[in-house]
């Protein structure tokens, strides 16, 4: 049996189930996309942007949407940090989808004994170039390997999930990424060519949302920023000039201009206008959830 239906997210805790359709797992052999298939995707990437406030209701929605659109009873994914190849995989959010209680357990002890960066196929993924990788399990890490790893006794196995198809997309110049997984269950058939084109364009379309209309989890929290960055921002919010703002703070206005630049790359945004549409839309987000 393979996993039932269910969303994890192990920073937050949340288990609703979810249907999963098991129909779709027989589809064509061939690698072609189908018009369909891209429709199916870009709608998709359509319902994300809709929640794209909320990294923890975007995330779990694409991860559920992506075991429909491919077909796979599981997925896993997330943000991290990754200067491939000369650092290890550095988690930051991670969620799953289609795991029973016991899989959820295992897949908490996973991300805290084990994590991506002790995982074969993680490792196996840093040596591989490129911006966006998409790759099965046995493209990285041969059966002999497999089977005798920890991973895949300790986790995969009494999960009852094997095949694996990831996908990692560099979303950032500062090494952030973004991460999926689809699983299936022992006996499933094999990832094809067609789902790695498929679950590759989605990755490709979605990357470059993630962080804009797509909040990310990496996205800088207001509270957290530097005193002088807050009493800076405060002043942009009050409608002050970067002028004003030097004179109320007592800085020179070369200093608070270096200051509201640093905003602007945190909030990874270019104008004074989109910094203040994204500050006053994440206050009000943070307003609604309390």
């Amino acid at each position: 049996m393979p996993p039932r239906g269910g969303v994890c997210c192990y920073s937050r805790a949340r288990w609703p189930t979810i249907p999963l359709n098991r129909g779709v797992i027989s589809i064509s052999k061939s690698s072609t996309l189908r018009f369909q298939d891209l429709r199916d995707a870009y709608r998709l990437i359509g319902e994300c942007r809709d929640l794209g406030s909320d990294p923890g209701l975007w995330h779990p929605h694409m991860l559920q949407g992506l075991c429909r659109l491919i077909g796979a009873p599981a997925a896993t994914g997330g943000e991290g940090k990754w200067s491939r190849p000369q650092s290890a995989v550095e988690r930051i959010s991670v969620f799953g989808t289609g795991f029973d209680l016991r899989g959820r357990e295992l897949y908490a002890e996973y991300m805290r004994r084990v994590t991506p960066a002790g995982d074969p196929i993680f490792r196996a993924l840093q040596r591989v170039p490129g911006r966006l990788v998409t790759r099965t399990r046995r493209q990285l890490v041969s059966d002999a390997v497999w089977y005798r790893s920890v991973i895949w006794n300790d986790f995969h196995r009494p999960s009852k999930i094997d095949g694996q198809l990831t996908s990692v997309s560099q979303i950032g110049d500062d090494g952030a990424i973004s991460a999926i997984c689809l699983h299936r269950a022992p006996g499933e058939r094999e990832f094809s060519s067609r789902d790695r084109r498929l679950l590759r364009f989605f990755h490709a379309e979605l990357g470059p949302l993630v962080g804009r209309p797509l909040v990310s989890a990496t996205e800088p929290r207001l509270d957290a920023l530097p005193p002088r960055l807050r009493q800076t921002l405060a002043c942009l919010l009050e409608g002050d000039s970067e002028k004003q703002a030097a004179a109320r703070l007592g800085l020179s206005l070369a200093t608070t201009h270096e200051y509201v630049t640093a905003l602007y790359r945190r909030f990874k945004v270019s104008s004074r206008a989109q910094l203040m549409a994204h500050v006053i839309k994440r206050r009000a987000l943070d307003s609604a959830r309390h």
